[in-house]
């Protein structure tokens, strides 16, 4: 049967009216004209059917083929079929053939329509989009392969659309600017997939899109312009998605998009590129793989080293740059380099935008503000639009069904919740949450339902529990005891934080030590909850110019805020995130561990601006405050410093060292940290006062023995720390003995830990006499990477005693230059020891 196109049905029933003699028609006219049909064909069609023909009953479906061939014969033709083909000859002989202007004209239309459609649509500001680079080579390699057809896949939210606008768009405009006569035709791809639904094929698609009539006058045009073209024709489909039709038709819809690239594959000035998703490529694995060796095809699925420019992904560091430079932002290249942040997806650069606006910083994109934007994401994604709760009730239902550190769940499994939320489903996998993949194997088939993150998982895990209103310690009770795997707990884990801390809740801060999964590595989430603490824990300030932040959480005297001072201080961004802290009103105690700490790191780094400005902030807390403390890091700290930048031992440091000396001969219950083993190393190191490494020494190993032992990283620090303190006191034997306990994968987990047990060898070789260049060296990298300007300037100093006398001058001179604006006055010529002149 031919299809059912309403014009021609139209034209049809005007011919009935025209044989029967109705000028007119009323209802009354539908009865003597069933007896005329009657008569004419003997075809009984009812009454009431020739009032839905005219209208005057309602009707949903279209007429039958009966129906049809009935009114056909009625006026004169064999059968719908007949008067259908009359119809289109009809059409063709009164169609004037295109010319190659007239249809230049009509795909710059329809193109223009449809970037100006991607500009509104687009997340961001369109012109402050970039051009991404893997198109353009997209294109070069497609024109390098001889193929008819390329395939520009990549994941949801990669930027495909933008990145087609924008590389379309700027051939228009050198159409113009170079008078070049080249057609590019860019749509989506549902006016081709809605044309399929009413029985057109590929070919009468498009020439109907180039304002034709028939696919014959199309097949014409192209014949003409078989051998000499005036410019390249492109045909860019946009969003060839499958989860708009379903699977029978699209199915369909890619047959006819196979013939018609082999009818077109003799115009070679004729170029088709589809755009769609990668899952939707591998969903449809063994539909598409019959043009994998195909050379009329280039895709990611070709068997070519150019294959890998038919994807596209998130941007690069230099995308990322430009991007960032037309927001005025003021980055580097090389600091996005190291950026692994979700912000190089498109999509979520999108929704940072959204959320931060002119104050993002893209080099500073931290885990909390991931989650953030993730939030975004599913508000965008699932909590918009119709079918809201359906959609937060299957992603629940779903992601129970997740186990260990798996993306995937079998949709066999999941069939009958699938069945329960369908259009949910349906909405879900064509916003990208969720996409289902096939196995590729042709013996054993199976579909496979992918989550779009472990984050998305978590976060309906999370969300579930909280909404059950669950007491904290029976959250983390089942947190402990899930069988899930450790990622995904750590993301639910920090879903239920934010959603506890938005709600100024601080119940499951204080129970943040108790968590079982975390203790080897807790750092992580520890800045999270710092992060997430100033950016939802404090209010904003009351009127411009306002200085004055009011706390509408309250950590004075908390657990949490404990449990952070007592971690090791050397972790990657532990003072950006304990600067944090300190934003808000804490217990005396409290702040001077986490201020100490800080000064420590910036003595290590000499940061005079930073070390300076903790100092202040100690020396203005009461005196009193120290007395539970085994040192008064206030005083050592003021020590060491003015020691590295006068190079003089204050009697002030050795009495303060003797005092403590003498604490230590009386057991009591006082305060230590990691820090305090730090502060106490350098100054015996600098004062080499044995007596106190001895007895504090005794310190670190009672400190040991209560020690989590789940806390590796604390436990591997502090035996280290007790063989530096071993060794200063002369017992070198048992100093490595300690040191035998530390295993090489620990030390190569932590740099820190490597950089101590550098130094440790450092000195033991130095003991012997023997040379230890090789590993000042690797203690200069290390420093290096940490900022620990004062350690690296010392092992410079360290590599002078190995050089011959003739170059130490010139060694001399290279580090005055290198170190005199970090270390003006440690580096002086005149404090270096004397052998050096």
């Amino acid at each position: 049967m031919k299809t059912y196109l309403q014009a021609y049905f139209d034209e049809l029933k005007g011919r009935v009216l025209d044989k029967s003699k109705i000028a007119q028609i009323v209802p009354a006219d539908c009865y003597r004209l069933a007896l005329d049909i009657k008569t004419a064909t003997h075809k009984s069609v009812s009454e009431t059917t020739i009032k839905r023909v005219f209208g005057f009953a309602s009707s949903i479906h279209q007429p039958s083929i009966y129906t049809l061939n009935a009114l056909a014969e009625y006026c004169g033709f064999t059968s719908w079929d007949s008067f259908y083909t009359h119809m289109e000859q009809d059409k063709l002989q009164t169609s004037q053939q295109k010319s190659w202007s007239e249809v230049l004209v009509n795909a710059t239309k329809i193109s223009l329509f449809s970037i100006q459609s991607n500009k509104h649509k687009c997340g961001i500001p369109y012109h402050k989009t970039v051009d991404r680079e893997n198109m353009v080579h997209f294109v070069d390699h497609l024109h390098g392969s001889g193929a008819t057809v390329g395939i520009l896949s990549g994941p949801v939210g990669c930027g495909k659309t933008i990145a087609v606008t924008r590389w379309v768009e700027q051939q228009i405009s050198q159409n113009h600017t170079n008078n070049d006569s080249s057609i590019f035709l860019f749509t989506n791809s549902l006016s081709l997939l809605q044309g399929t639904a009413f029985g057109y094929h590929s070919n009468r698609w498009l020439a109907h899109l180039l304002g034709m009539d028939s696919a014959e006058l199309l097949d014409r045009f192209m014949d003409d312009h078989k051998n000499a073209a005036p410019g390249k024709f492109y045909l860019v489909i946009d969003e060839f998605h499958s989860d708009l039709v379903a699977d029978r038709q699209f199915y369909t819809v890619i047959k006819q998009f196979v013939e018609m690239v082999r009818h077109f594959a003799q115009y070679k000035w004729f170029r088709i590129i589809l755009v769609l998703r990668t899952t939707t490529l591998f969903k449809y694995e063994t539909l598409f793989s019959s043009t994998a060796t195909d050379p009329l095809w280039f895709s990611s699925l070709s068997d070519t080293m150019e294959s890998a420019y038919a994807g596209i992904d998130s941007f690069s560091s230099t995308e990322l740059h430009r991007l960032s430079r037309k927001f005025h932002l003021p980055v580097t290249t090389k600091s996005l380099i190291t950026q692994h942040s979700i912000i190089k997806n498109p999509l979520f650069f999108q929704y940072f935008y959204e959320c931060y606006g002119a104050d993002m910083d893209p080099t500073n994109v931290s885990p909390f503000d991931e989650y953030v934007i993730t939030v975004q994401y599913i508000k965008k994604k699932i909590f918009n639009g119709i079918n809201t709760i359906a959609k937060q009730a299957l992603m629940e239902e779903l992601s129970d069904l997740v186990d260990q550190e798996s993306l995937f769940v079998n949709r066999k499994q999941a069939y009958g919740i699938i069945k329960l939320y369908r259009t949910a489903y349906n909405d879900l996998l064509y916003s990208g949450i969720l996409n289902e993949k096939g196995t590729g194997l042709e013996m054993r088939q199976q579909t496979f339902i992918e989550f779009q993150s472990i984050e998305l998982i978590a976060y309906f895990k999370a969300l579930k529990f909280f909404n059950q209103q669950y007491t904290v310690q029976e959250l983390i009770d089942h947190l402990n005891h899930s069988t899930a795997g450790t990622a995904i707990k750590v993301s639910q884990l920090k879903w239920l934080l934010l959603f506890y801390i938005e709600a100024k809740d601080t119940s499951l801060l204080h129970h943040l030590s108790s968590i079982s999964f975390i203790k080897s590595n807790p750092f992580h989430l520890i800045a999270f909850a710092c992060d997430g603490l100033q950016k939802f824990g404090l209010t904003s300030r009351c009127s411009p110019g306002d200085n004055n932040v009011q706390n509408i959480v309250h950590l004075h005297d908390n657990s949490f805020v404990h449990y952070v001072s007592s971690q090791l201080c050397f972790q990657p961004k532990f003072g950006v995130h304990a600067e944090k802290l300190l934003e808000f009103e804490l217990a005396t105690e409290q702040e001077i561990i986490l201020r100490s700490k800080l000064a420590v790191i910036a003595l290590l780094r000499w940061d005079e601006k930073t070390l300076l400005n903790h100092l202040a902030g100690l020396a203005a807390l009461p005196v009193g405050a120290y007395a539970g403390l085994m040192v008064n890091p206030l005083n050592l700290l003021t020590y060491l410093y003015h020691y590295f930048d006068h190079r003089t031992v204050e009697d002030a440091l050795v009495f303060e060292l003797d005092k403590i000396t003498m604490q230590l001969s009386y057991p009591a219950d006082v305060v230590t940290d990691y820090h305090f083993d730090v502060l106490l190393y350098l100054a015996i190191k600098v004062t080499e006062h044995h007596e106190m490494a001895r007895k504090y020494g005794e310190v670190i190993r009672q400190r040991l023995e209560k020690t989590d032992p789940e806390r590796i990283y604390e436990i591997d620090f502090t035996v280290m720390m007790q063989a530096l303190f071993l060794l200063e006191s002369g017992e070198e034997t048992a100093a490595s003995q300690c040191i035998e306990q530390l295993s090489t994968a620990d030390l190569q987990q932590y740099p820190v830990l490597n950089l101590l047990h550098t130094f440790f060898n450092i000195h033991v070789l130095k003991l012997r006499g023997e040379s230890c260049r090789h590993l000042v060296q690797s203690a200069i990298t290390i420093s290096e990477s940490y900022g620990f300007k004062l350690l690296e300037a010392y092992c410079s100093l360290l590599l002078l005693d190995e050089m011959p006398k003739n170059k130490q001058l010139r060694q001399l001179s290279h580090l005055k230059f290198q170190f005199t604006s970090a270390l003006p006055s440690y580096m002086r010529t005149s404090s270096l020891p004397n052998n050096y002149g």
